[in-house]
């Protein structure tokens, strides 16, 4: 029983930590690529500063002492791994941030908005074309450059799928793609915004 009891407090402590180790490291680096880890080095600090949250909570008795031998020696590891975890989550969601800011920056500077905007209306079809469309518009809104960038290549992909390709349809498709290449990757890739 008192096995089950110490489980029970490392997993709810294990979910407070977490979840504070990804908020912090979201507001201290504050849209820009710091505050998450670059190479094996710091990674491996990471795994020895897990260690110290961990400690504390087993001396001020917040985590109770496994009774069962195994049990002990599993719960430390346990904790550096979900520790580990919420860390690469953070780096995830920091990454993810940065790329949000840089790319609505970089779609306005490029004009993308007016410019899909009339070449969609120019085109027939427009009904088609205007869900996803107004997806962009709401995503530049909400400042998520991603959601934005991956409406605005559906919407070119649907014009020339229906209408062929013009010059500046191909000139905005190459620039949007080289955008997706670069800040989003593709389903399946562990690939990184340039510049991380």
């Amino acid at each position: 029983m008192r096995d089950v009891t110490a489980v029970s407090a490392e997993a709810a402590w294990l979910l407070l930590v977490g979840l504070a180790v990804v908020g912090a490291m979201v507001i201290l680096a504050d849209g820009r690529l710091r505050w998450y880890p670059r190479d094996l080095m710091q990674w491996c600090m990471v795994i020895v500063l897990a260690q110290g949250p961990y400690g504390m909570l087993l001396l001020s008795g917040l985590i109770p002492q496994a009774e069962t031998p195994a049990v002990r020696m599993v719960m430390l590891p346990t904790w550096i791994a979900g520790v580990w975890f919420a860390v690469w989550k953070g780096r995830r969601a920091v990454l993810g941030v940065w790329a949000d800011r840089e790319l609505v920056r970089i779609l306005g500077d490029l004009n993308v908005l007016t410019r899909i905007t009339a070449l969609h209306r120019r085109a027939e079809g427009a009904d088609a074309r205007e869900l996803p469309l107004q997806a962009a518009r709401t995503a530049l809104g909400r400042r998520r450059g991603r959601v934005a960038l991956l409406s605005f290549e559906k919407v070119i992909d649907q014009m020339e799928a229906d209408h062929g390709s013009t010059e500046e349809c191909s000139e905005l498709r190459s620039r949007i793609r080289a955008l997706v290449t670069n800040f989003v990757g593709r389903p399946g890739t562990t690939q990184e915004p340039r510049g991380a």
